[in-house]
């Protein structure tokens, strides 16, 4: 083996995830989204309470999720938290690190998963919900025909919880079924309202 490509082989190295989300950053819009995905604040711990073993939600959202939980259950439609609250950090590990696992570009791990830094699940908003009687459903489009999903788009709405990426939504993030919201705080509200304006201005 020659020293010029022992030399070549030393100095490549894989970008760092640091480097990797600088690249990606340079996508972002004029509103502000990278690659579909809005940007969010990371949540304070200090705000943040336990729904589930090891999930925890914002406590604004925490009263109205258990009282959607209990409805569910009362009405025979229960339903298990799949995620919650993701720190920025753990987000990162989620999109780079499957993102090199599946060989995927920026763009296609984007319609699947926020970059760091952009995701719902940050605020300590967000929830990923899933059905126990179909476990094989659970983070699939598949969960759109379970009964689970098909409470959650009748009743969601009056405990405050919306659907973030329904069906050809204007981010151009992949349908989540899964993939809820709380929207009833005036931080959350606020938060979101860059998504809402986005959806108003794609129905003009």
């Amino acid at each position: 083996m020659g020293t010029g490509f022992w030399l070549a082989s030393r100095s490549f190295r894989a970008p760092s995830k640091q480097a990797a989300l600088a690249v990606v950053q340079e996508q972002r819009n004029r509103d502000g989204r990278l690659l579909g995905h809005f940007p969010y604040p990371e949540a304070k711990a200090s705000r943040l309470v336990s729904i589930a073993p090891g999930m925890k939600l914002h406590r604004d959202a925490a009263d109205n999720f258990r009282a959607m939980q209990q409805a569910a259950a009362a009405d025979g439609v229960p339903f298990v938290v799949l995620s919650a609250f993701r720190s920025v950090a753990d987000q990162q590990k989620l999109f780079f690190d499957i993102k090199a696992e599946r060989n995927q570009s920026a763009r296609d791990r984007a319609r699947v998963s926020a970059p760091p830094g952009f995701s719902e699940h940050s605020t300590g908003y967000a929830i990923d919900l899933g059905d126990p009687a179909r476990p094989q459903t659970n983070l699939s489009p598949a969960f759109a025909d379970s009964p689970v999903y098909r409470w959650l788009i009748k009743n969601a709405a009056r405990f405050q919880f919306a659907l973030s990426f329904p069906t050809e939504n204007p981010q151009g993030v992949s349908f989540e079924p899964w993939h809820w919201r709380y929207e009833g705080s005036i931080e959350a509200l606020r938060l979101f309202e860059p998504a809402h304006r986005l959806q108003r201005a794609a129905k003009l």
